[in-house]
């Protein structure tokens, strides 16, 4: 078992790090605190505080009294998810720059949609029974699906 870091642990979101590590993104107060999962000279595994953004100067808030949620980050592009009670916003790491991408809502965990891919298997078979008899069938299967269309 890894112990947590001290402090504030309400809203944290695990993180795909840049040098691919596991990390932690969480706020305490109104910054953003960036933890990376390392390996100590003893060789044990614990959280080391590398980074710290402050929020007050990036992401606007309509009530100072409302505290930022982190609700979600996307991997392999270095962006965090905030919700703030002016919005849903991303802060790209690398730059810092902030985007406001939804209005204010109840944001729990953000899940961003990158892409997919769907493997699919094409091929094409053409049959025939004594002369004048044939057909050709197209024949492709997507997931487990099987979809077959004949000429």
């Amino acid at each position: 078992m890894i112990n947590a870091p001290s402090g504030n642990w309400c809203n944290v979101a695990l993180m795909v790090m840049e040098d691919s590590s596991l990390g932690l993104a969480c706020i305490e107060c109104s910054s953003l605190l960036l933890w990376p999962m390392m390996v100590n000279t003893k060789g044990a595994v614990e959280w080391v505080q590398r980074r710290v953004i402050k929020l007050e100067t990036v992401i606007p808030v309509a009530d100072p009294d409302y505290i930022p949620i982190v609700v979600g980050s996307a991997e392999g592009v270095g962006v965090i998810f905030i919700s703030t009670d002016a919005g849903l916003f991303t802060i790209d790491l690398e730059s810092e720059r902030v985007r406001k991408v939804d209005e204010p809502g109840v944001y729990i965990s953000v899940l961003p949609y990158m892409s997919f891919y769907t493997p699919a298997y094409l091929y094409y078979v053409e049959c025939g029974v004594g002369a004048g008899y044939g057909f050709s069938a197209l024949h492709l299967f997507l997931g487990s699906r099987h979809i077959v269309r004949k000429d």
